[in-house]
């Protein structure tokens, strides 16, 4: 039997098209018994093709490969030699580790997390751009944070002793006469989408769900200790009492060193804090205050440079809060991997210093940090 010219289309239609076996032989049932139904046959397969999302091809394979240095920097938020040592990195921390699901080139699965936290892209466009499922993009993300976190960040981010210690002390004496200072610390929130479970107690004081990221840095803004996972209704000090380094501070903070912080935190002989301003504040507790405030911006210019570069951590849209932690920590060990290599910051995006505290504006201290404080002023 001769095929007219619109059954000759139907039959190409279904040829082309990418479609399920069950939808395959219901056509070709369609198409053998009830041949006067050809049209609406073509019209189900025309608006079936309409559907298909056009993937970016060979995106990974032809269109990265070609990009310059400025270009690639650009895309992936840092540069091609940082992102080569990172992968090397994971090489050799990974050796042992069997991949997860779909056999994919552990270079592809960094390049498609480093689009993930430096881009507000969504998950379909991603898996599109990397010509991979939603399904494979999510293990490639979740595979490389893991690694990340558990196996490169204890080797940049530590907290410092010895040598390393005096040299960040020195640091800070640069720029600060507030001796015998070895780090900033301070809070800023993560925008999440809220959680299902206690919502309110995600709610900080801007109304909007987030994560408490609570670090402290050196004066080259590396960061030497990050802590997150505390709703946004948690106000900074009580996230700093629910951190190791609050029960640690008094065995691995020597005598004579201490961390700066704003009022938020409490008063101790290892933490300074600026006096209290109740408007009658004395000329040395006034240049007291200016001296550590001007000291402490640089963990806010770390946060901002930390969110300028990875645009994720403006806002997190995943709801695994595993995946949520894991993807705050990797940002933070991917800012300090960039900083180990010069590489160079992007400019701050989000804005210094715009996260309000949570709960009461000053915390108690003790005498001991009374009195370390009074001298600390007095030798200014």
């Amino acid at each position: 039997m001769a095929l007219n010219q619109r059954q000759r289309r139907l039959l190409k239609l279904i040829l082309m098209m990418n479609v399920t076996q069950m939808e395959l032989n219901v056509m070709t049932l369609l198409f053998t018994m009830h041949m006067k139904n050809a049209q609406q046959i073509l019209l189900f397969m025309d608006n079936k093709k309409s559907r298909v999302i056009p993937k970016v091809s060979n995106y990974y394979s032809q269109t990265i490969p070609r990009f310059n240095d400025r270009d690639f920097k650009s895309h992936f938020r840092l540069s091609k030699t940082t992102c080569e040592v990172l992968l090397m990195k994971i090489h050799e921390t990974t050796t042992s580790l069997p991949q997860p699901g779909r056999q994919i080139d552990i270079e592809k699965r960094l390049l498609m997390f480093l689009w993930y936290i430096g881009n507000m892209e969504s998950f379909r466009s991603m898996a599109d751009r990397f010509d991979v499922s939603k399904g494979t993009l999510h293990v490639s993300v979740k595979y490389i944070s893991n690694v990340l976190v558990t196996k490169i960040m204890p080797l940049v981010i530590s907290w410092p002793t010895g040598v390393r210690l005096q040299k960040i002390a020195d640091g800070f004496s640069e720029t600060s006469r507030l001796e015998g200072t070895i780090g900033a610390i301070d809070g800023t929130h993560i925008e999440i989408k809220c959680p299902s479970k206690h919502k309110q107690a995600y709610f900080n004081r801007k109304k909007y769900p987030s994560l408490v990221l609570l670090a402290v840095c050196d004066s080259s803004l590396n960061f030497t200790y990050v802590f997150t996972g505390c709703p946004g209704s948690t106000h900074d000090a009580g996230v700093l009492r629910q951190t190791p380094l609050y029960r640690d501070a008094p065995g691995v903070i020597p005598p004579g060193k201490h961390i700066i912080g704003d009022s938020a935190f409490p008063l101790n002989a290892w933490l300074m804090k600026p006096f209290r301003d109740n408007g009658n504040l004395s000329r040395d507790q006034i240049k007291f205050n200016q001296v550590l405030s001007s000291s402490r911006q640089v963990i806010e210019r770390s946060f901002g440079f930390l969110k300028g570069r990875f645009r994720r951590l403006i806002k997190l849209d995943a709801v695994d809060m595993q995946v949520i932690v894991e993807t705050i920590l990797s940002g933070c060990t991917l800012h300090n991997i960039c900083l180990a290599n010069d590489d160079e910051m992007f400019d701050i995006e989000h804005a210094i210093g715009d996260d309000d505290q949570n709960g009461p504006d000053q915390v108690q201290g003790n005498q001991e940090g009374t009195d370390v404080r009074q001298t600390l002023m007095e030798r200014l």
